[in-house]
């Protein structure tokens, strides 16, 4: 996967429920199965109160960009900590772990949303640098909804500069290839970019996995072609 270098800003809305079925409505396009949470980024053109809601529900912009700020702490949980993202910015943490994930498109037809996934990591001669990791277009198309495999956004392609010389040059790399994004140890930030053009509804499914690179583990997390991931890292000196 190919990176570019970007500083845009935006963000969506979520909600989190622990399921352990295929919830119902959401097309058959899932090649994995058992228990998972659902995020469900609900597009809106204003709320009220928009409570806690037990950590269920975030709100974006119906139509605009929307900040969606991701963390995963070790010792925590899935939890929304910020549910109105109709100010521009929302954020939730996930629950440590590794996830093949899907996102679906439900409400009513022609909707769509466009999602940038974006990483702030420190850089030893920028200091920090700012990085377009994934893209994906979703819309909701007629006919039952399809889900969609995006793990593409989370497992990730990333060189930085670790060491400079005196000069400042550059020394010595670290490169992930295919890498759990809250695992690259010189994470600042994660976030989408949330793009939304008329969606209601954006729901997407975490399902734990194992990063097993034979593909023997039931729950072994793939692309979407079912191939398993492989993640790398490699450090180049000069």
């Amino acid at each position: 996967m190919k990176k570019l270098i970007l500083s845009m800003v935006g963000i969506a809305v979520i909600s989190i429920l622990l399921v352990s079925t295929v919830f119902a409505g959401v097309g058959n396009t899932i090649p994995v199965n058992g228990k998972h949470y659902n995020l469900n980024i609900i597009g809106a053109k204003n709320v009220g109160d928009v409570g806690d809601s037990n950590g269920h529900t975030l709100f974006v912009k119906l139509n605009g960009k929307t900040k969606i700020v991701m963390t995963q702490d070790p010792d925590g949980q899935f939890k929304v900590t910020d549910r109105n993202g109709l100010d521009g910015q929302a954020s939730f943490n996930l629950a440590p772990g590794h996830y093949n994930i899907y996102a679906t498109a439900l409400g009513k037809p022609n909707g769509k949303v466009h999602i940038d996934a974006m990483g702030e990591f420190e850089d030893a001669v920028e200091g920090s640098t700012l990085i377009l990791l994934g893209y994906v277009d979703i819309s909701r198309n007629k006919g039952s909804p399809q889900s969609l495999n995006i793990n593409e956004l989370f497992y990730v392609d990333v060189t930085l500069c670790t060491a400079v010389d005196a000069e400042g040059n550059c020394i010595e790399w670290v490169t992930y290839e295919d890498y759990w994004v809250f695992d690259i140890e010189e994470l600042l930030e994660y976030y989408w970019d949330y793009n939304n053009d008329g969606l209601k509804l954006l729901q997407v499914r975490l399902y734990e996995c194992e990063l097993d690179p034979t593909g023997q583990a039931e729950d072994y997390c793939r692309w979407s072609d079912g191939t398993p991931i492989n993640s790398k890292k490699t450090i180049i000196s000069a």
